[in-house]
Parts: structure tokens; C-alpha cells; sequence
């Protein structure tokens, strides 16, 4: 991937400065991924189903030091690296990374499945978003003021989610390794009969972006601001829309970097019906 023509050819006027800085780190962080995943990767546990790799280790640890060093001004939230929230919330910006999204894909060498992620939260709001796939050759970009963009066999492409309105055509992206029994439910609410597997949730986001899928609903707590600020950025850089289970906007730079109400991403034309079939399906089963 020669970054010198991407950087030469980006299509945006603002935040260029931090894409500039950015985007050669994100894929020298991908060249890293590939020379591990070509190998015999060793996998270690976090906890119950939370596969680390030390290619997750070193990509975060080259990440986090790059940005700090870009910007020594802004707080990092990295998977891999000991949060001190008490010192990063009083932060305006913050750049939020996963080095690996899809880590068990990773390890089980599924291709086009997990990939390297770096947005920025301007106080509180994703405003920037890169998502690198480097098995794809492809790196999504996404800027919430100007647009998404995909780079794809020397230029950028520019991204936008479809306009499918109808829940009966539209296809969902669902868990390729943790679907659950709540997503069964709210594809019956809704009428989907389509359907897309995929492992990273970032990568299932961006399937939105690409419009190979329109909605992606994850039902239960379990990821973190660094799952979700780049894939957001992208999204609605692309016109869709993300939000918790109540519909509530994402807010990046808590405390507690954990997400408990889940996630309702689609191309915006159906977030109302996701919404509500989350409502009748999961929200009330809980009441």
C-alpha cells in the first residue's frame, strides 16, 4: 500500500494534519499484523472467550507511542494498554485504538475478517475513523464533516450507505463466532431474510459503509470505545447512524470505557424499526 499516494490523492480539507500522521501508522501497523499472520500465532486468554496474540501487544504498543508522540497534547485509550481515566477524561481529544478487531479471526486466519482501527472523539464525538483490513488491501477512511471514503486499487472511492428502506430487503451483519439467540428474535421482528457472518465489529460496521449490509445490531454488553469510535466515524461519514439500544448517541471519553447497552447500527433509513424491534424483543424481556 504506497501511503505517499494516498496522502497525495485524500480527498478531504479538514483534520488533514492528523490523517496525514495517522494513516502511515495504521498501515505499517497492518504490514506488522501480516508478517505475524503468516506464522504460527500463539494464542493466549484474557478471560472467558477473549483471545490476546502478541502481534495485538505490539501493534497497540507501536500505536499507542506513535500517536502519543504525534499528539502529546491528546489522551489514547488503547485495548492493550493500562487505562488511567482519571487523567485522560479531562482530555478534549482522544484517540481510541484496536490494534486487532477480530482477534479470533485473526488467529483462525479467516481473510477480510479482523483488522487495525484508529478513530479520534472530539468531546464526547467520533469525528474521525480509520479501518484497516490489510488481507483486503483496502483501508477505509471515514471524516463525520466531509465524508467516508475507501481506498481501493490506488484511489479512494468515495462511500455511501444504501437506501434500503424496507426491513423484508434489507441484510443484516451478524457474529460470525457469538451469535445469540436475541439476534434470532430481532430478525424475525424485523423480516430479514438476508443475511452476512462476519467476526470483527468493525468490519461488520463497515459492511454498512461499503453497502454490502444495511443494519448490524449488537444486543448485549460487551464492547468498549475503542471497538466502536473509528467504525462510527465511518459510518456516519457515509450517511448511516449508531447508536445504543434506547436509540441514545454514542459518547466517547467516559470513565468506563464499557458500552452496556449494546448497539443499533444501520443505513438510517431502518434505524427506527431496528430500534423498536430491539424494543419488543429485548428491551422488553428485560423490563
Amino acid at each position: 500500500m504506497n501511503v505517499d499516494q494516498m496522502l497525495r490523492r485524500l480527498p478531504v480539507t479538514g483534520l488533514r494534519t492528523e490523517i496525514s500522521r495517522v494513516l502511515p501508522l495504521v498501515v505499517e501497523a497492518g504490514n506488522t499484523a501480516l508478517r505475524y499472520y503468516a506464522g504460527d500465532i500463539q494464542v493466549h486468554f484474557k478471560g472467558q472467550g477473549d483471545p490476546v496474540t502478541l502481534a495485538d501487544r505490539d501493534i497497540n504498543a507501536f500505536l499507542v507511542q506513535g500517536l502519543r508522540h504525534a499528539f502529546p497534547e491528546d489522551a489514547v485509550l488503547a485495548e492493550e494498554s493500562a487505562d488511567e481515566p482519571a487523567t485522560r477524561v479531562h482530555h478534549r481529544r482522544l484517540w481510541c485504538v484496536d490494534p486487532l478487531d477480530g482477534t479470533q479471526e485473526f488467529t483462525e486466519h479467516v481473510d477480510h475478517q479482523w483488522a487495525i482501527m484508529v478513530g479520534l472523539a472530539v468531546s464526547g464525538t467520533a469525528v474521525l475513523g480509520l479501518v484497516y483490513p490489510p488481507t483486503c488491501g483496502q483501508l477505509l477512511l471515514g471524516v463525520t464533516s466531509e465524508g467516508a471514503w475507501l481506498w481501493d486499487d490506488g484511489k479512494w472511492r468515495p462511500l455511501q450507505v444504501s437506501d434500503v428502506r424496507d426491513p423484508g430487503q434489507a441484510t443484516i451483519a451478524v457474529s460470525r463466532s457469538h451469535r445469540s439467540q436475541r439476534i434470532d428474535a430481532i430478525i424475525r421482528h424485523m423480516g430479514i431474510r438476508q443475511e452476512v457472518r462476519y467476526g470483527s465489529v468493525g468490519m461488520k460496521v463497515s459492511l454498512l459503509a461499503t453497502r454490502q449490509a444495511d443494519v448490524y445490531i449488537h444486543p448485549t454488553p460487551g464492547t468498549k470505545e475503542w471497538d466502536l469510535c473509528a467504525p462510527e466515524a465511518i459510518l456516519k461519514a457515509a450517511g448511516g447512524e449508531m447508536t445504543d439500544m434506547f436509540g441514545r448517541p454514542l459518547r466517547y471519553n467516559k470513565p468506563d470505557p464499557a458500552n452496556p447497552h449494546g448497539l443499533v447500527a444501520s443505513n438510517g433509513y431502518l434505524h427506527a424499526a431496528a430500534l423498536e424491534a430491539v424494543r419488543q424483543t429485548v428491551l422488553s424481556a428485560q423490563a
